[in-house]
């Protein structure tokens, strides 16, 4: 491999997607913040866990669930629909 195929192939490999990268632009699995109950925005931050990416009504709510993810994402249902849980304060 000369020299201008192996820079075309490092061009390459940096444009394409990392299996990170997927991860982080997963669809946002809940409907409902699981920390507040309020519609996901989704231009706020998200978090993956246990398979799903959570999304949040605010980007505190990511830290809050950060701290404690399976007392949060037991708010949600099953379905990631509705916020079953107690909200917390922000």
């Amino acid at each position: 491999m000369n020299l201008a195929s192996s820079f075309l192939v490092s061009l390459l490999s940096l444009a394409s997607p990392s299996s990170d990268s997927l991860k982080t632009q997963s669809a946002i699995f809940n409907e409902v913040c699981p920390v507040m109950g309020e519609k996901v925005n989704p231009k706020a931050r998200t978090v993956v866990y246990d398979g799903n990416t959570y999304g949040f009504c605010c980007n505190g709510c990511d830290k809050k669930f950060k701290a404690n993810p399976a007392k949060y994402s037991a708010n949600v249902s099953a379905d990631g629909k509705q916020f079953v849980g107690k909200r917390a304060g922000h």
